[in-house]
């Protein structure tokens, strides 16, 4: 009886996780679970049967098991781990960045963009104040039309009739956040996804773990076993141009316009942080979703406790979210 290497079984200190990394998804289990899948792992049925035939609880696992498509029968192990050497590594120095829109940056678009270029960026989402106009909105995404950015995201104030926008005709955009709006839904308008949030939009991008910030791919994965999935490559541009990692970093990491040598050096100092998994902070390596949460909190290092700390808002103990 063999485990399918794309599933990955989780341990945390109260609740256990497995990720399927083929269906991008995720099962919460006991940690017992878990125990008992390394117990029962390259074991032939029979002895695995001999070994559990008066357990009913061990019973019940093999048949959520199988029911899942967690494990398979074969007679002998020819199907390798998966390995962390995979990982495969993108060439940009910045993946995804987050822009706050002012009237400055708007003025500076072009070499915002060069910039985005320079940095590679694939992913960028623009945050537009309560003021903007949507002919703004239109020039901005205009001179970025030559840039790398391949997914384009935006939030801005709730409008009504948004939908014969011209803005829409944006071929990179795949999604826009209403904030403020009367109400919360998710629509979509071709193949534009559109979300309405009542909250204002200077909460959008406190950090903040939630189910919506789980992520379960190979890639995901991958890149947390080495990195912190929540930062690794990401920035947040504030609305006077300055490098942050969250909206509530209260560092100054450069300017995104400074010049490329302070940009490299801004990087350098960032990539500290970038490196640090979850693995090495507090509580996240004792968290079943350590290995697939992109919440953007920032690890500090506390001298007295001997290592680095986020203040989390998922309860390791309880296994819940607190809001």
């Amino acid at each position: 009886m063999l485990f399918f290497a794309c599933c990955i079984p989780v341990k945390g200190i109260q609740l256990g996780a497995i990720y399927d990394l083929q269906r991008d998804d995720i099962e919460r289990v006991p940690n017992s679970l878990i125990d008992f899948i390394y117990n029962i792992h390259s074991k032939t049925v029979m002895n695995i049967i001999e070994e559990w035939k008066d357990d009913d609880i061990a019973q019940e696992y093999i048949e959520f098991l199988i029911e899942k498509e967690f494990i398979f029968f074969a007679y002998e192990d020819h199907f390798p781990n998966l390995s962390d050497d995979c990982f495969n590594d993108d060439v940009s120095k910045i993946e995804f960045a987050t822009i706050i829109v002012s009237d400055d940056l708007i003025d500076k678009m072009q070499y915002i963009s060069d910039r985005i270029d320079y940095l590679g960026v694939k992913r960028l989402h623009l945050h537009f104040s309560l003021n903007v106009d949507v002919k703004k909105i239109h020039n901005v995404l205009n001179s970025l039309q030559k840039s790398c950015v391949i997914d384009l995201s935006v939030s801005l104030p709730y409008q009504e009739n948004f939908t014969s926008s011209v803005v829409l005709k944006e071929q990179r955009l795949k999604s826009i956040y209403f904030y403020q709006s009367p109400y919360s839904k998710e629509d979509n308008y071709g193949r534009i996804n559109l979300y309405y949030l009542k909250q204002d939009g200077s909460n959008l991008f406190v950090p903040k773990s939630s189910i919506d910030t789980i992520a379960i791919n190979h890639r995901a994965f991958l890149t947390a076993k080495k990195f912190n999935l929540g930062l690794y490559k990401t920035i947040l541009v504030d609305h006077l141009g300055r490098i942050r990692l969250n909206a509530v970093d209260q560092k100054d990491y450069g300017l995104f316009l400074g010049s490329k040598e302070e940009i490299e050096e801004s990087l350098l100092i960032l990539s500290v942080l970038w490196n640090l998994s979850r693995d090495k902070i507090h509580p996240c390596k004792d968290c079943e979703l350590r290995y697939a949460c992109t919440a953007s909190f920032i690890p500090e290092y506390i001298p007295e406790r001997e290592g680095y700390f986020v203040n989390c808002n998922y309860n390791i103990h309880t296994n819940e979210w607190i809001y």
